[in-house]
């Protein structure tokens, strides 16, 4: 929970309590940690709240600042603001402290960083990272103002994030005054907050209400995804300048790889015109409910290929590396010969497993764009959950181990081995006799190399660079080329097992739509994800029920004739049922299809495609 080092429009204290003081003075309530952060408004430690055992935050407001009424008031208003709010995405306030020359409140404490430090650390956040932090923020906001108060400083080193769930809190309503105040903290002709993140009007000094914040949550975001600002400026009044009269540039043109929606709705809140901004926080979060919903659910089918190929593809890769260390290691030409060959028909043979499971795939009706959506999809999980996992205290300490221990097992070994081979005694006819010691060294050093080279791959950065060079080996061009000839062959066995191709498919063509098409059938667009995903799993319902049927066709008989009769008629009604469904969604995903077929072509309507939608959704469980 730390301040970052944007410029306020608010004169900084010149001194600070003396922490000796500080401690006296909350003792025996509190027991002071260490220091947090500080700003403009005074600075933050973490402590302990003796009496409730629990960990807490403490803002303190400095003595020449408590002096003055105008920031005195401010600040008590900031606690009484803040503690009436009871939000799971705003910190909470538990309490207020004034002791002589001491004024300060006591608030919850969050075990994670600020957006600032995040992005500083580990760069931009990922478009389902930000979507997150953006709608959440979105709620808290639309709370804030639903109770008639405008944040007026949003910025990343307000928005912490909990370290265990990854959830944005907004913090610091230390410049929070109500919409409907006739008279304000402010002095006159005084900017409160943060230049970077103000919005035109409040840079101006018009009446604000909750848009404001909107437009600081949009340049927050704007820097979320792209780690820099949507204004260059060495100067408070240039960055002032800049929000009054610059038109921000589109997120798109910095980070192309941001979904169009997202993007939209970043460019849409960064509008000088508050009208054409989105009006509340509420209309801003259901518009990102889509995104975040749509995310695609991985099939089972391709999340267990993504394990088995993953795991037998290593294991081969490692057959490859060792074997010409290993062939070296028996006598005679002949010997290892054949032990090379030995160790490349096991890596040929683990490839050839790798490839099996795409036939399986392929026999399933799953096509390519199947696999590479549901590839990239578990890609994208990984690269959250390794952000997730650099963001623990203790990372940088266990990168370090991890070299060490490497460096360390190198060195074991190397000296080993040339132990071994110091104490070789040559022999008369040639070659060379080494002593027990000597094979014991080797034998350690091998086993200590070994153990070396698995410890140092299975670290973070070789396994995800593995997992990357496997993703983008089935993704690829030689991956399409593979798969579609196994699909070829797995046509002829399982000719029904056929899922509509996403390269022509409905959510190929909304893609290629106008942003405010694709903006107008975001609705149609889960609703065509959800049928895709029915559809593959009724694919592989029909492929275990007709396995159960033959199964069960093929039972014993005798008094158990009749009911295993009845199980067969069952187990076949129920694969009808689901053919009979998977064909109606099929022929449901077909006719928006052919609609956006019409609708790219100049003969349609987004009405009519959202109509066939809307018969569509009966289908969707």
């Amino acid at each position: 929970m730390d301040n970052g080092a944007e410029e306020k429009v608010v004169t900084a204290p010149s001194t600070m309590i003396p922490e000796q003081e500080v401690r006296d003075a909350l003792a025996p309530n509190y027991i002071l940690e260490r220091e947090l952060g500080r700003g403009g408004m005074g600075a933050v430690y973490l402590a302990r709240d003796v009496r409730l055992e629990r960990p807490v935050a403490i803002k303190f407001l400095p003595p020449e600042m408590a002096m003055r009424e105008d920031l005195r008031a401010r600040f008590l208003q900031e606690t009484r603001t803040a503690a009436s709010f009871s939000h799971p995405n705003i910190v909470p306030v538990h309490a207020i402290e004034e002791r002589d020359n001491i004024l300060c409140f006591v608030m919850g404490y969050v075990d994670g960083e600020t957006l600032t430090t995040r992005v500083k650390r580990a760069g931009p956040l990922s478009p389902n990272e930000a979507t997150r932090l953006l709608q959440e923020c979105a709620w808290a906001l639309s709370y804030a103002h639903g109770r008639g108060v405008v944040h007026r400083d949003v910025k990343p080193d307000n928005i912490l994030i909990d370290r265990g769930s990854g959830r944005a809190l907004i913090t610091d309503f230390g410049i929070a005054r109500s919409q409907n105040a006739t008279s304000g903290l402010t002095m006159v002709g005084e900017l409160i907050g943060t230049p970077q993140y103000m919005s035109p009007e409040q840079a101006t000094g018009e009446a604000l209400d909750g848009r404001s914040d909107l437009y600081s949550l949009g340049v927050v975001a704007f820097f979320a995804l792209t780690g820099r600002l949507p204004f260059d400026s060495s100067s408070a009044h240039g960055y002032l300048t800049a929000h009054i009269t610059k038109p921000a540039p589109p997120l798109a043109s910095v980070r192309p790889d941001v979904p169009p929606a997202l993007a939209s709705a970043v460019d849409k809140l960064l509008q000088k015109d508050q009208a054409q901004r989105f009006q509340t926080g509420e209309e801003l979060a259901e518009f990102l409910d889509p995104l975040r919903s749509a995310r695609r659910e991985i099939s089972p089918a391709i999340r267990l290929f993504q394990v088995k190929s993953t795991q037998v593809m290593r294991n081969a890769f490692l057959f490859l590396l060792l074997a010409p260390v290993l062939s070296q290691s028996v006598r005679g030409e002949a010997d290892q010969l054949i032990m090379l060959l030995m160790l490349l028909a096991a890596a040929g043979a683990l490839m050839y497993s790798a490839i099996g499971g795409l036939r399986e795939l392929a026999a399933q009706g799953f096509t390519h764009d199947d696999l590479r959506a549901g590839l990239t999809a578990i890609g994208e999980e990984a690269s959250e959950a390794r952000a997730q996992i650099r963001a623990t205290p203790d990372w940088a300490e266990r990168q370090k181990r991890l070299r060490r221990m490497t460096i360390i097992g190198i060195a074991i070994s190397a000296v080993l081995t040339a132990y071994s081979l110091r104490v070789r005694i040559p022999l008369p006819t040639g070659g060379h006799r080494t002593p027990p010691l000597g094979i014991l060294a080797a034998a350690t050093a091998a086993c200590v190399l070994m153990v070396t080279i698995v410890y140092a791959a299975s670290g973070r950065g070789a396994a995800a660079r593995v997992d990357r060079r496997l993703q983008a080996l089935w993704t690829g061009p030689i991956g399409r080329k593979l798969y579609e000839r196994i699909s070829r062959r797995a046509a002829k066995t399982h000719p029904a097992a056929r899922v509509v191709s996403v390269e022509f498919g409905p959510l190929t063509l909304i893609e290629t739509l106008p942003k405010e098409a694709r903006r107008d059938l975001s609705e149609v667009s889960r609703v065509i994800s959800a049928l895709v995903t029915t559809q593959s799993d009724l694919i592989q319902k029909e492929a275990r029920l007709g396995a159960s049927q033959n199964e069960a066709a093929r039972g014993t008989s005798g008094a158990a004739t009749d009911r295993l009769d009845s199980v067969v008629t069952e187990l076949s009604e129920a694969k009808m049922a689901a053919t009979r469904k998977r064909e109606e969604i099929t022929a449901a995903i077909e006719r928006m299809r052919l609609e956006l077929i019409r609708l790219r072509s100049g003969l349609g309507t987004t009405a009519e495609v959202q109509a066939e939608a809307d018969r569509a959704k009966p289908l969707v469980p």
